[in-house]
Parts: C-alpha cells; structure tokens; sequence
C-alpha cells in the first residue's frame, strides 16, 4: 500500500468521549486514504472507542506521556506517513471542506511550509478581528485571530495547535517539536510555527481548513486560571528567549509591557494577584532559559538523540 498524502495526528488524555467525536468527523468527511493516528495518554486504554469511531485508526496509547503534549505529538511523528502532517486537537470535529482547504493552502504560492487551519469557537462576531492574524508583534504580544474569516489565504508568523498542519520535510529538517512547555503546554505550538520563521519558512492562514472547537474541560484546573495564567507568562518568557535571546529588545518591550498592564487590572485584589502572576511566570521562564538556552536565541533545528530519531522516521 502507497503512503498516504496525509496523515492526521490527534494527542488526547482523559478525554475519551472527546476523541471519538473528532474521529467521528473524521470518519465523515475525509477519505480512508488519510492515516489517522491518536496518541493517547490517558491511564487506561480506549482504543475499542477509537477503532469503532474510525476502523483504521492507529491507536498508540502511551500513559507515560501523560502531561507532556509535545512528547506526545513526536511520539506520532515516529509513526506518521504521509507528505502532509496535521495535528487536531481531540475537542475540534472538522467541517467537510477541511481537507480540500488544506490541500488549497498547500497548493498555493510561494509554496508554504505550514498552514495554520481556521478554528471556529462558534462565538457571534468571530468572523472579524480587527487586528493582523496571527503575528508576532514588535513588543512581543502575540496577535490571534485565528477564528476569523478574511478573504483568502495570508501570511502569518503563527497559528493555533488545535488545527495546524506542516510538510513533512519541514517536521524532519526541525528535528520535531520542542517537548519542555510543561503544565498547560501553552506555546508549544507557536514555538515550532517560529521556527519555521527562523529557517526562511511560510506559514499561511487558511480559512477554508475549518474546525469547529468545541471546548473539553482541562484535567487540571480550568482555562485562565491562576495556574494556567503562571504557566502562560513562564511559557511565553521561554518562547521569546529561545526566538530572540534573553538581551533582545523584543523581550524587554513584552516585560514591561505586561507590567504595565497590571495596572489596568480591575480592583486592588486582580492587581495584586496579576503582579504576582507576572513576577513569578517571568521570573521563572528567565530561569528555564538561561538553563536551556544561555543569552543567545536557540538554533531553530534541534539537536539530540529523540531529534535525531524523528528525523530518521520522516525521512524513510
């Protein structure tokens, strides 16, 4: 049997009814020439679930990933096979034009190396953003967008993990994902996007690559919570460390910037509680990166043996 042109990767993790609802869309609207693959965390196996949801599923269930998504997301890549990877998470179903919109965005020119997927939170007012989508800013914000509907395809630095997509070649020449945003793995996914930046790379937004999220309860905690706040500013000091380096402008404007912003935080409690957020979350991803990384910006392409051993898999 020939290598599929695509292969689907979905990361679940105590979240088995979740799962089998995007395989189910899976099942529905594409071809049984994707390969689809789940990796699955969770304590016990449900790969029963998976298979009725999807007859041809590859079910790999790996509980001692549980809390490293990226680990497990290059635990897929070992066993991915087609040209094009995408990633879904497990709370998003995908709309029947999902994989010709992806195969549009491929196809497009200059040809790009990564497509980030349009991912609908079915809210009103959605469709519009008023800002650039999906870019790195000058003072180190990231701007989202990514639930909007311009157009046609842009260009734009970053996309959302719930729905991104990249050339096989690009996943191999980067060595895989960087497996270290702990806790909530907030930036894991514009980490790689970045990297992409760095080597020269495309990344588009495609509209027409349409999910529908429709959100899972966190096994720990609730979104924007304290936790995941904490976790948000250590991830995201780490994020532009390894970009940039810890002395580039770019890191200072986004310290002082969310700095500032506690002041606008409503009540002295909110203000207290985001001073203490921001204190700690940057000072401890200034500590992961100094370990990780010293000064200096990161090489975009990993190094090491797991690096090295996803490599090997992409390029057989």
């Amino acid at each position: 049997m020939s290598d599929p042109d695509l292969s689907v990767c979905i990361v679940t993790y105590e979240r088995s009814d979740f799962m089998v609802r995007c395989l189910r869309s899976l099942a529905e609207h594409v071809g049984d020439d994707v390969q689809v693959i789940v990796v699955d965390a969770s304590a016990t196996a449900d790969d029963r679930a998976a298979v009725a949801a999807f007859p041809a599923v590859t079910y790999l269930h790996r509980p001692g990933l549980a809390g490293w998504m990226t680990r497990s997301r290059n635990e897929a890549l070992l066993h991915a096979r087609g040209g094009v990877i995408s990633f879904l998470d497990d709370d998003v179903v995908i709309s029947s034009g999902w994989r010709s919109g992806l195969t549009g965005a491929f196809g497009s020119e200059p040809r790009p190396d990564a497509v980030a997927g349009r991912t609908r939170n079915l809210l009103p007012g959605e469709e519009t953003y008023d800002l650039p989508i999906g870019r790195l800013r000058d003072d180190g914000t990231l701007t989202a967008g990514f639930a909007s509907l311009p157009s046609g395809i842009i260009d734009v630095d970053h996309g959302i993990g719930a729905n991104m997509s990249f050339r096989r070649e690009v996943l191999a020449r980067l060595g895989g994902f960087r497996d270290d945003y702990p806790g909530t793995a907030m930036r894991e996914d514009t980490d790689i996007f970045l990297r992409i930046k760095r080597i020269g790379g495309r990344t588009v937004f495609a509209p027409d690559a349409v999910v529908d999220h429709l959100p899972a309860p966190h096994v720990k905690g609730r979104r924007f919570d304290t936790r995941y706040k904490l976790y948000g500013r250590r991830n995201h000091m780490v994020l532009l460390a390894r970009y940039a380096g810890l002395r580039a402008p770019l890191l200072r404007r986004w310290i002082g910037a969310d700095l500032r912003a506690i002041r606008d935080a409503g009540g002295l409690r909110r203000r207290i509680e985001r001073l203490g957020v921001s204190v700690l979350g940057i000072a401890w991803g200034a500590g992961a990166a100094i370990r990780q990384a010293g000064l200096a910006p990161l090489p975009a392409e990993r190094s090491g043996p797991e690096a090295e051993r996803i490599r090997a898999a992409l390029r057989r």
